[in-house]
């Protein structure tokens, strides 16, 4: 897709399409990772955490998987913060 060739109001529409799918695919990322802590998988690939297997095989960075982790956890707990991370009102960073 030429960005370029796009009016002005198919762009932010597109825009406000992808955050959107971001928001969505960062959420099924924290479901993947409580089921990956779940089942311990990260020890049976070898790794003694969850945070050492998301900075070695999945490249995050420390920040960003420490991030992802503290988030998947409070997800666990609360449940509840699921719909603000979709809407936009939480971000991981929040």
């Amino acid at each position: 897709m030429d960005l370029k060739c796009l009016n002005d109001k198919n762009l932010l529409q597109s825009l406000r399409e992808k955050v959107k799918q971001e928001r969505e695919v960062t959420l099924e990322v924290l479901h993947l990772l409580r089921e990956v802590e779940r089942r311990s998988l990260y020890a049976k690939q070898g790794f003694a955490s969850l945070f050492e297997y998301c900075v070695q095989v999945l490249k995050y960075s420390e920040g960003a998987a420490q991030r992802r982790i503290s988030s998947m956890r409070l997800l666990k707990e609360m449940p509840e913060v699921e719909a603000k991370i979709e809407s936009g009102a939480l971000s991981l960073t929040a």
